[in-house]
């Protein structure tokens, strides 16, 4: 049996509005990637409120409005 590496690149796949955003999502806020662990609207679903956790355990807070765009990043294996 042979090992093989496989190396994980981080790649910007899309941009996204806030009501596209998922739990678990990787998104860039500022210079960082950081992964989406709270998603909150307000009643007239014009902002977002968008909590992140990045590396370190640090959280955030970021609102955004409705016609934001934000950059999602995934995985991609490479062997």
């Amino acid at each position: 049996m042979s090992d093989t590496m496989i190396a994980m690149e981080l790649i910007h796949a899309d941009n996204l509005t806030p009501d596209q955003v998922m739990l678990g999502d990787l998104i860039k806020v500022d210079e960082d990637i950081v992964e989406v662990i709270f998603i909150e609207s307000d009643s007239t679903g014009d902002n977002y409120d968008i909590q992140t956790e990045n590396e370190f355990g640090e959280k955030e807070v970021t609102q955004y409005a409705y016609t934001d765009l934000i950059p999602l990043y995934v995985f991609t294996e490479e062997e």
